[in-house]
């Protein structure tokens, strides 16, 4: 029984990097075509992304987005909690390297 649930564990932390990387690469493409430059352009950005910060990254993307597809404006940073803040920040470094 341990052998199986040594396997399984192996399985799903060999998984849960991909679940993150598809989350983050469907924050991305938020608002985007997939027949544009930004499948490429957030693979980029993926692969820069720290994991200590991915995930408010990805929530800082989606809330931009948000703020966007509603009030037609860009979000305004300094609303941004302070963890939501640094991932904002890490995507946009990222996204310069990757332009």
């Amino acid at each position: 029984m341990t052998r199986i649930s040594a396997l399984a564990f192996v399985a799903f932390m060999a998984l849960a990097p991909a679940a993150h990387a598809d989350d983050f690469m469907d924050a991305c493409m938020l608002g985007n075509s997939p027949a544009s430059d930004m499948p490429r352009t957030c693979a980029c950005i993926s692969t820069k992304i720290a994991a200590d910060v991915r995930a408010d990254a990805t929530a800082a993307l989606r809330r931009s987005y948000e703020a966007t597809r509603d009030t037609s404006k860009s979000i305004d940073p300094s609303t941004l909690p302070p963890n939501l803040m640094r991932g904002l920040q890490a995507y946009v470094a990222a996204q310069a390297d990757c332009l």
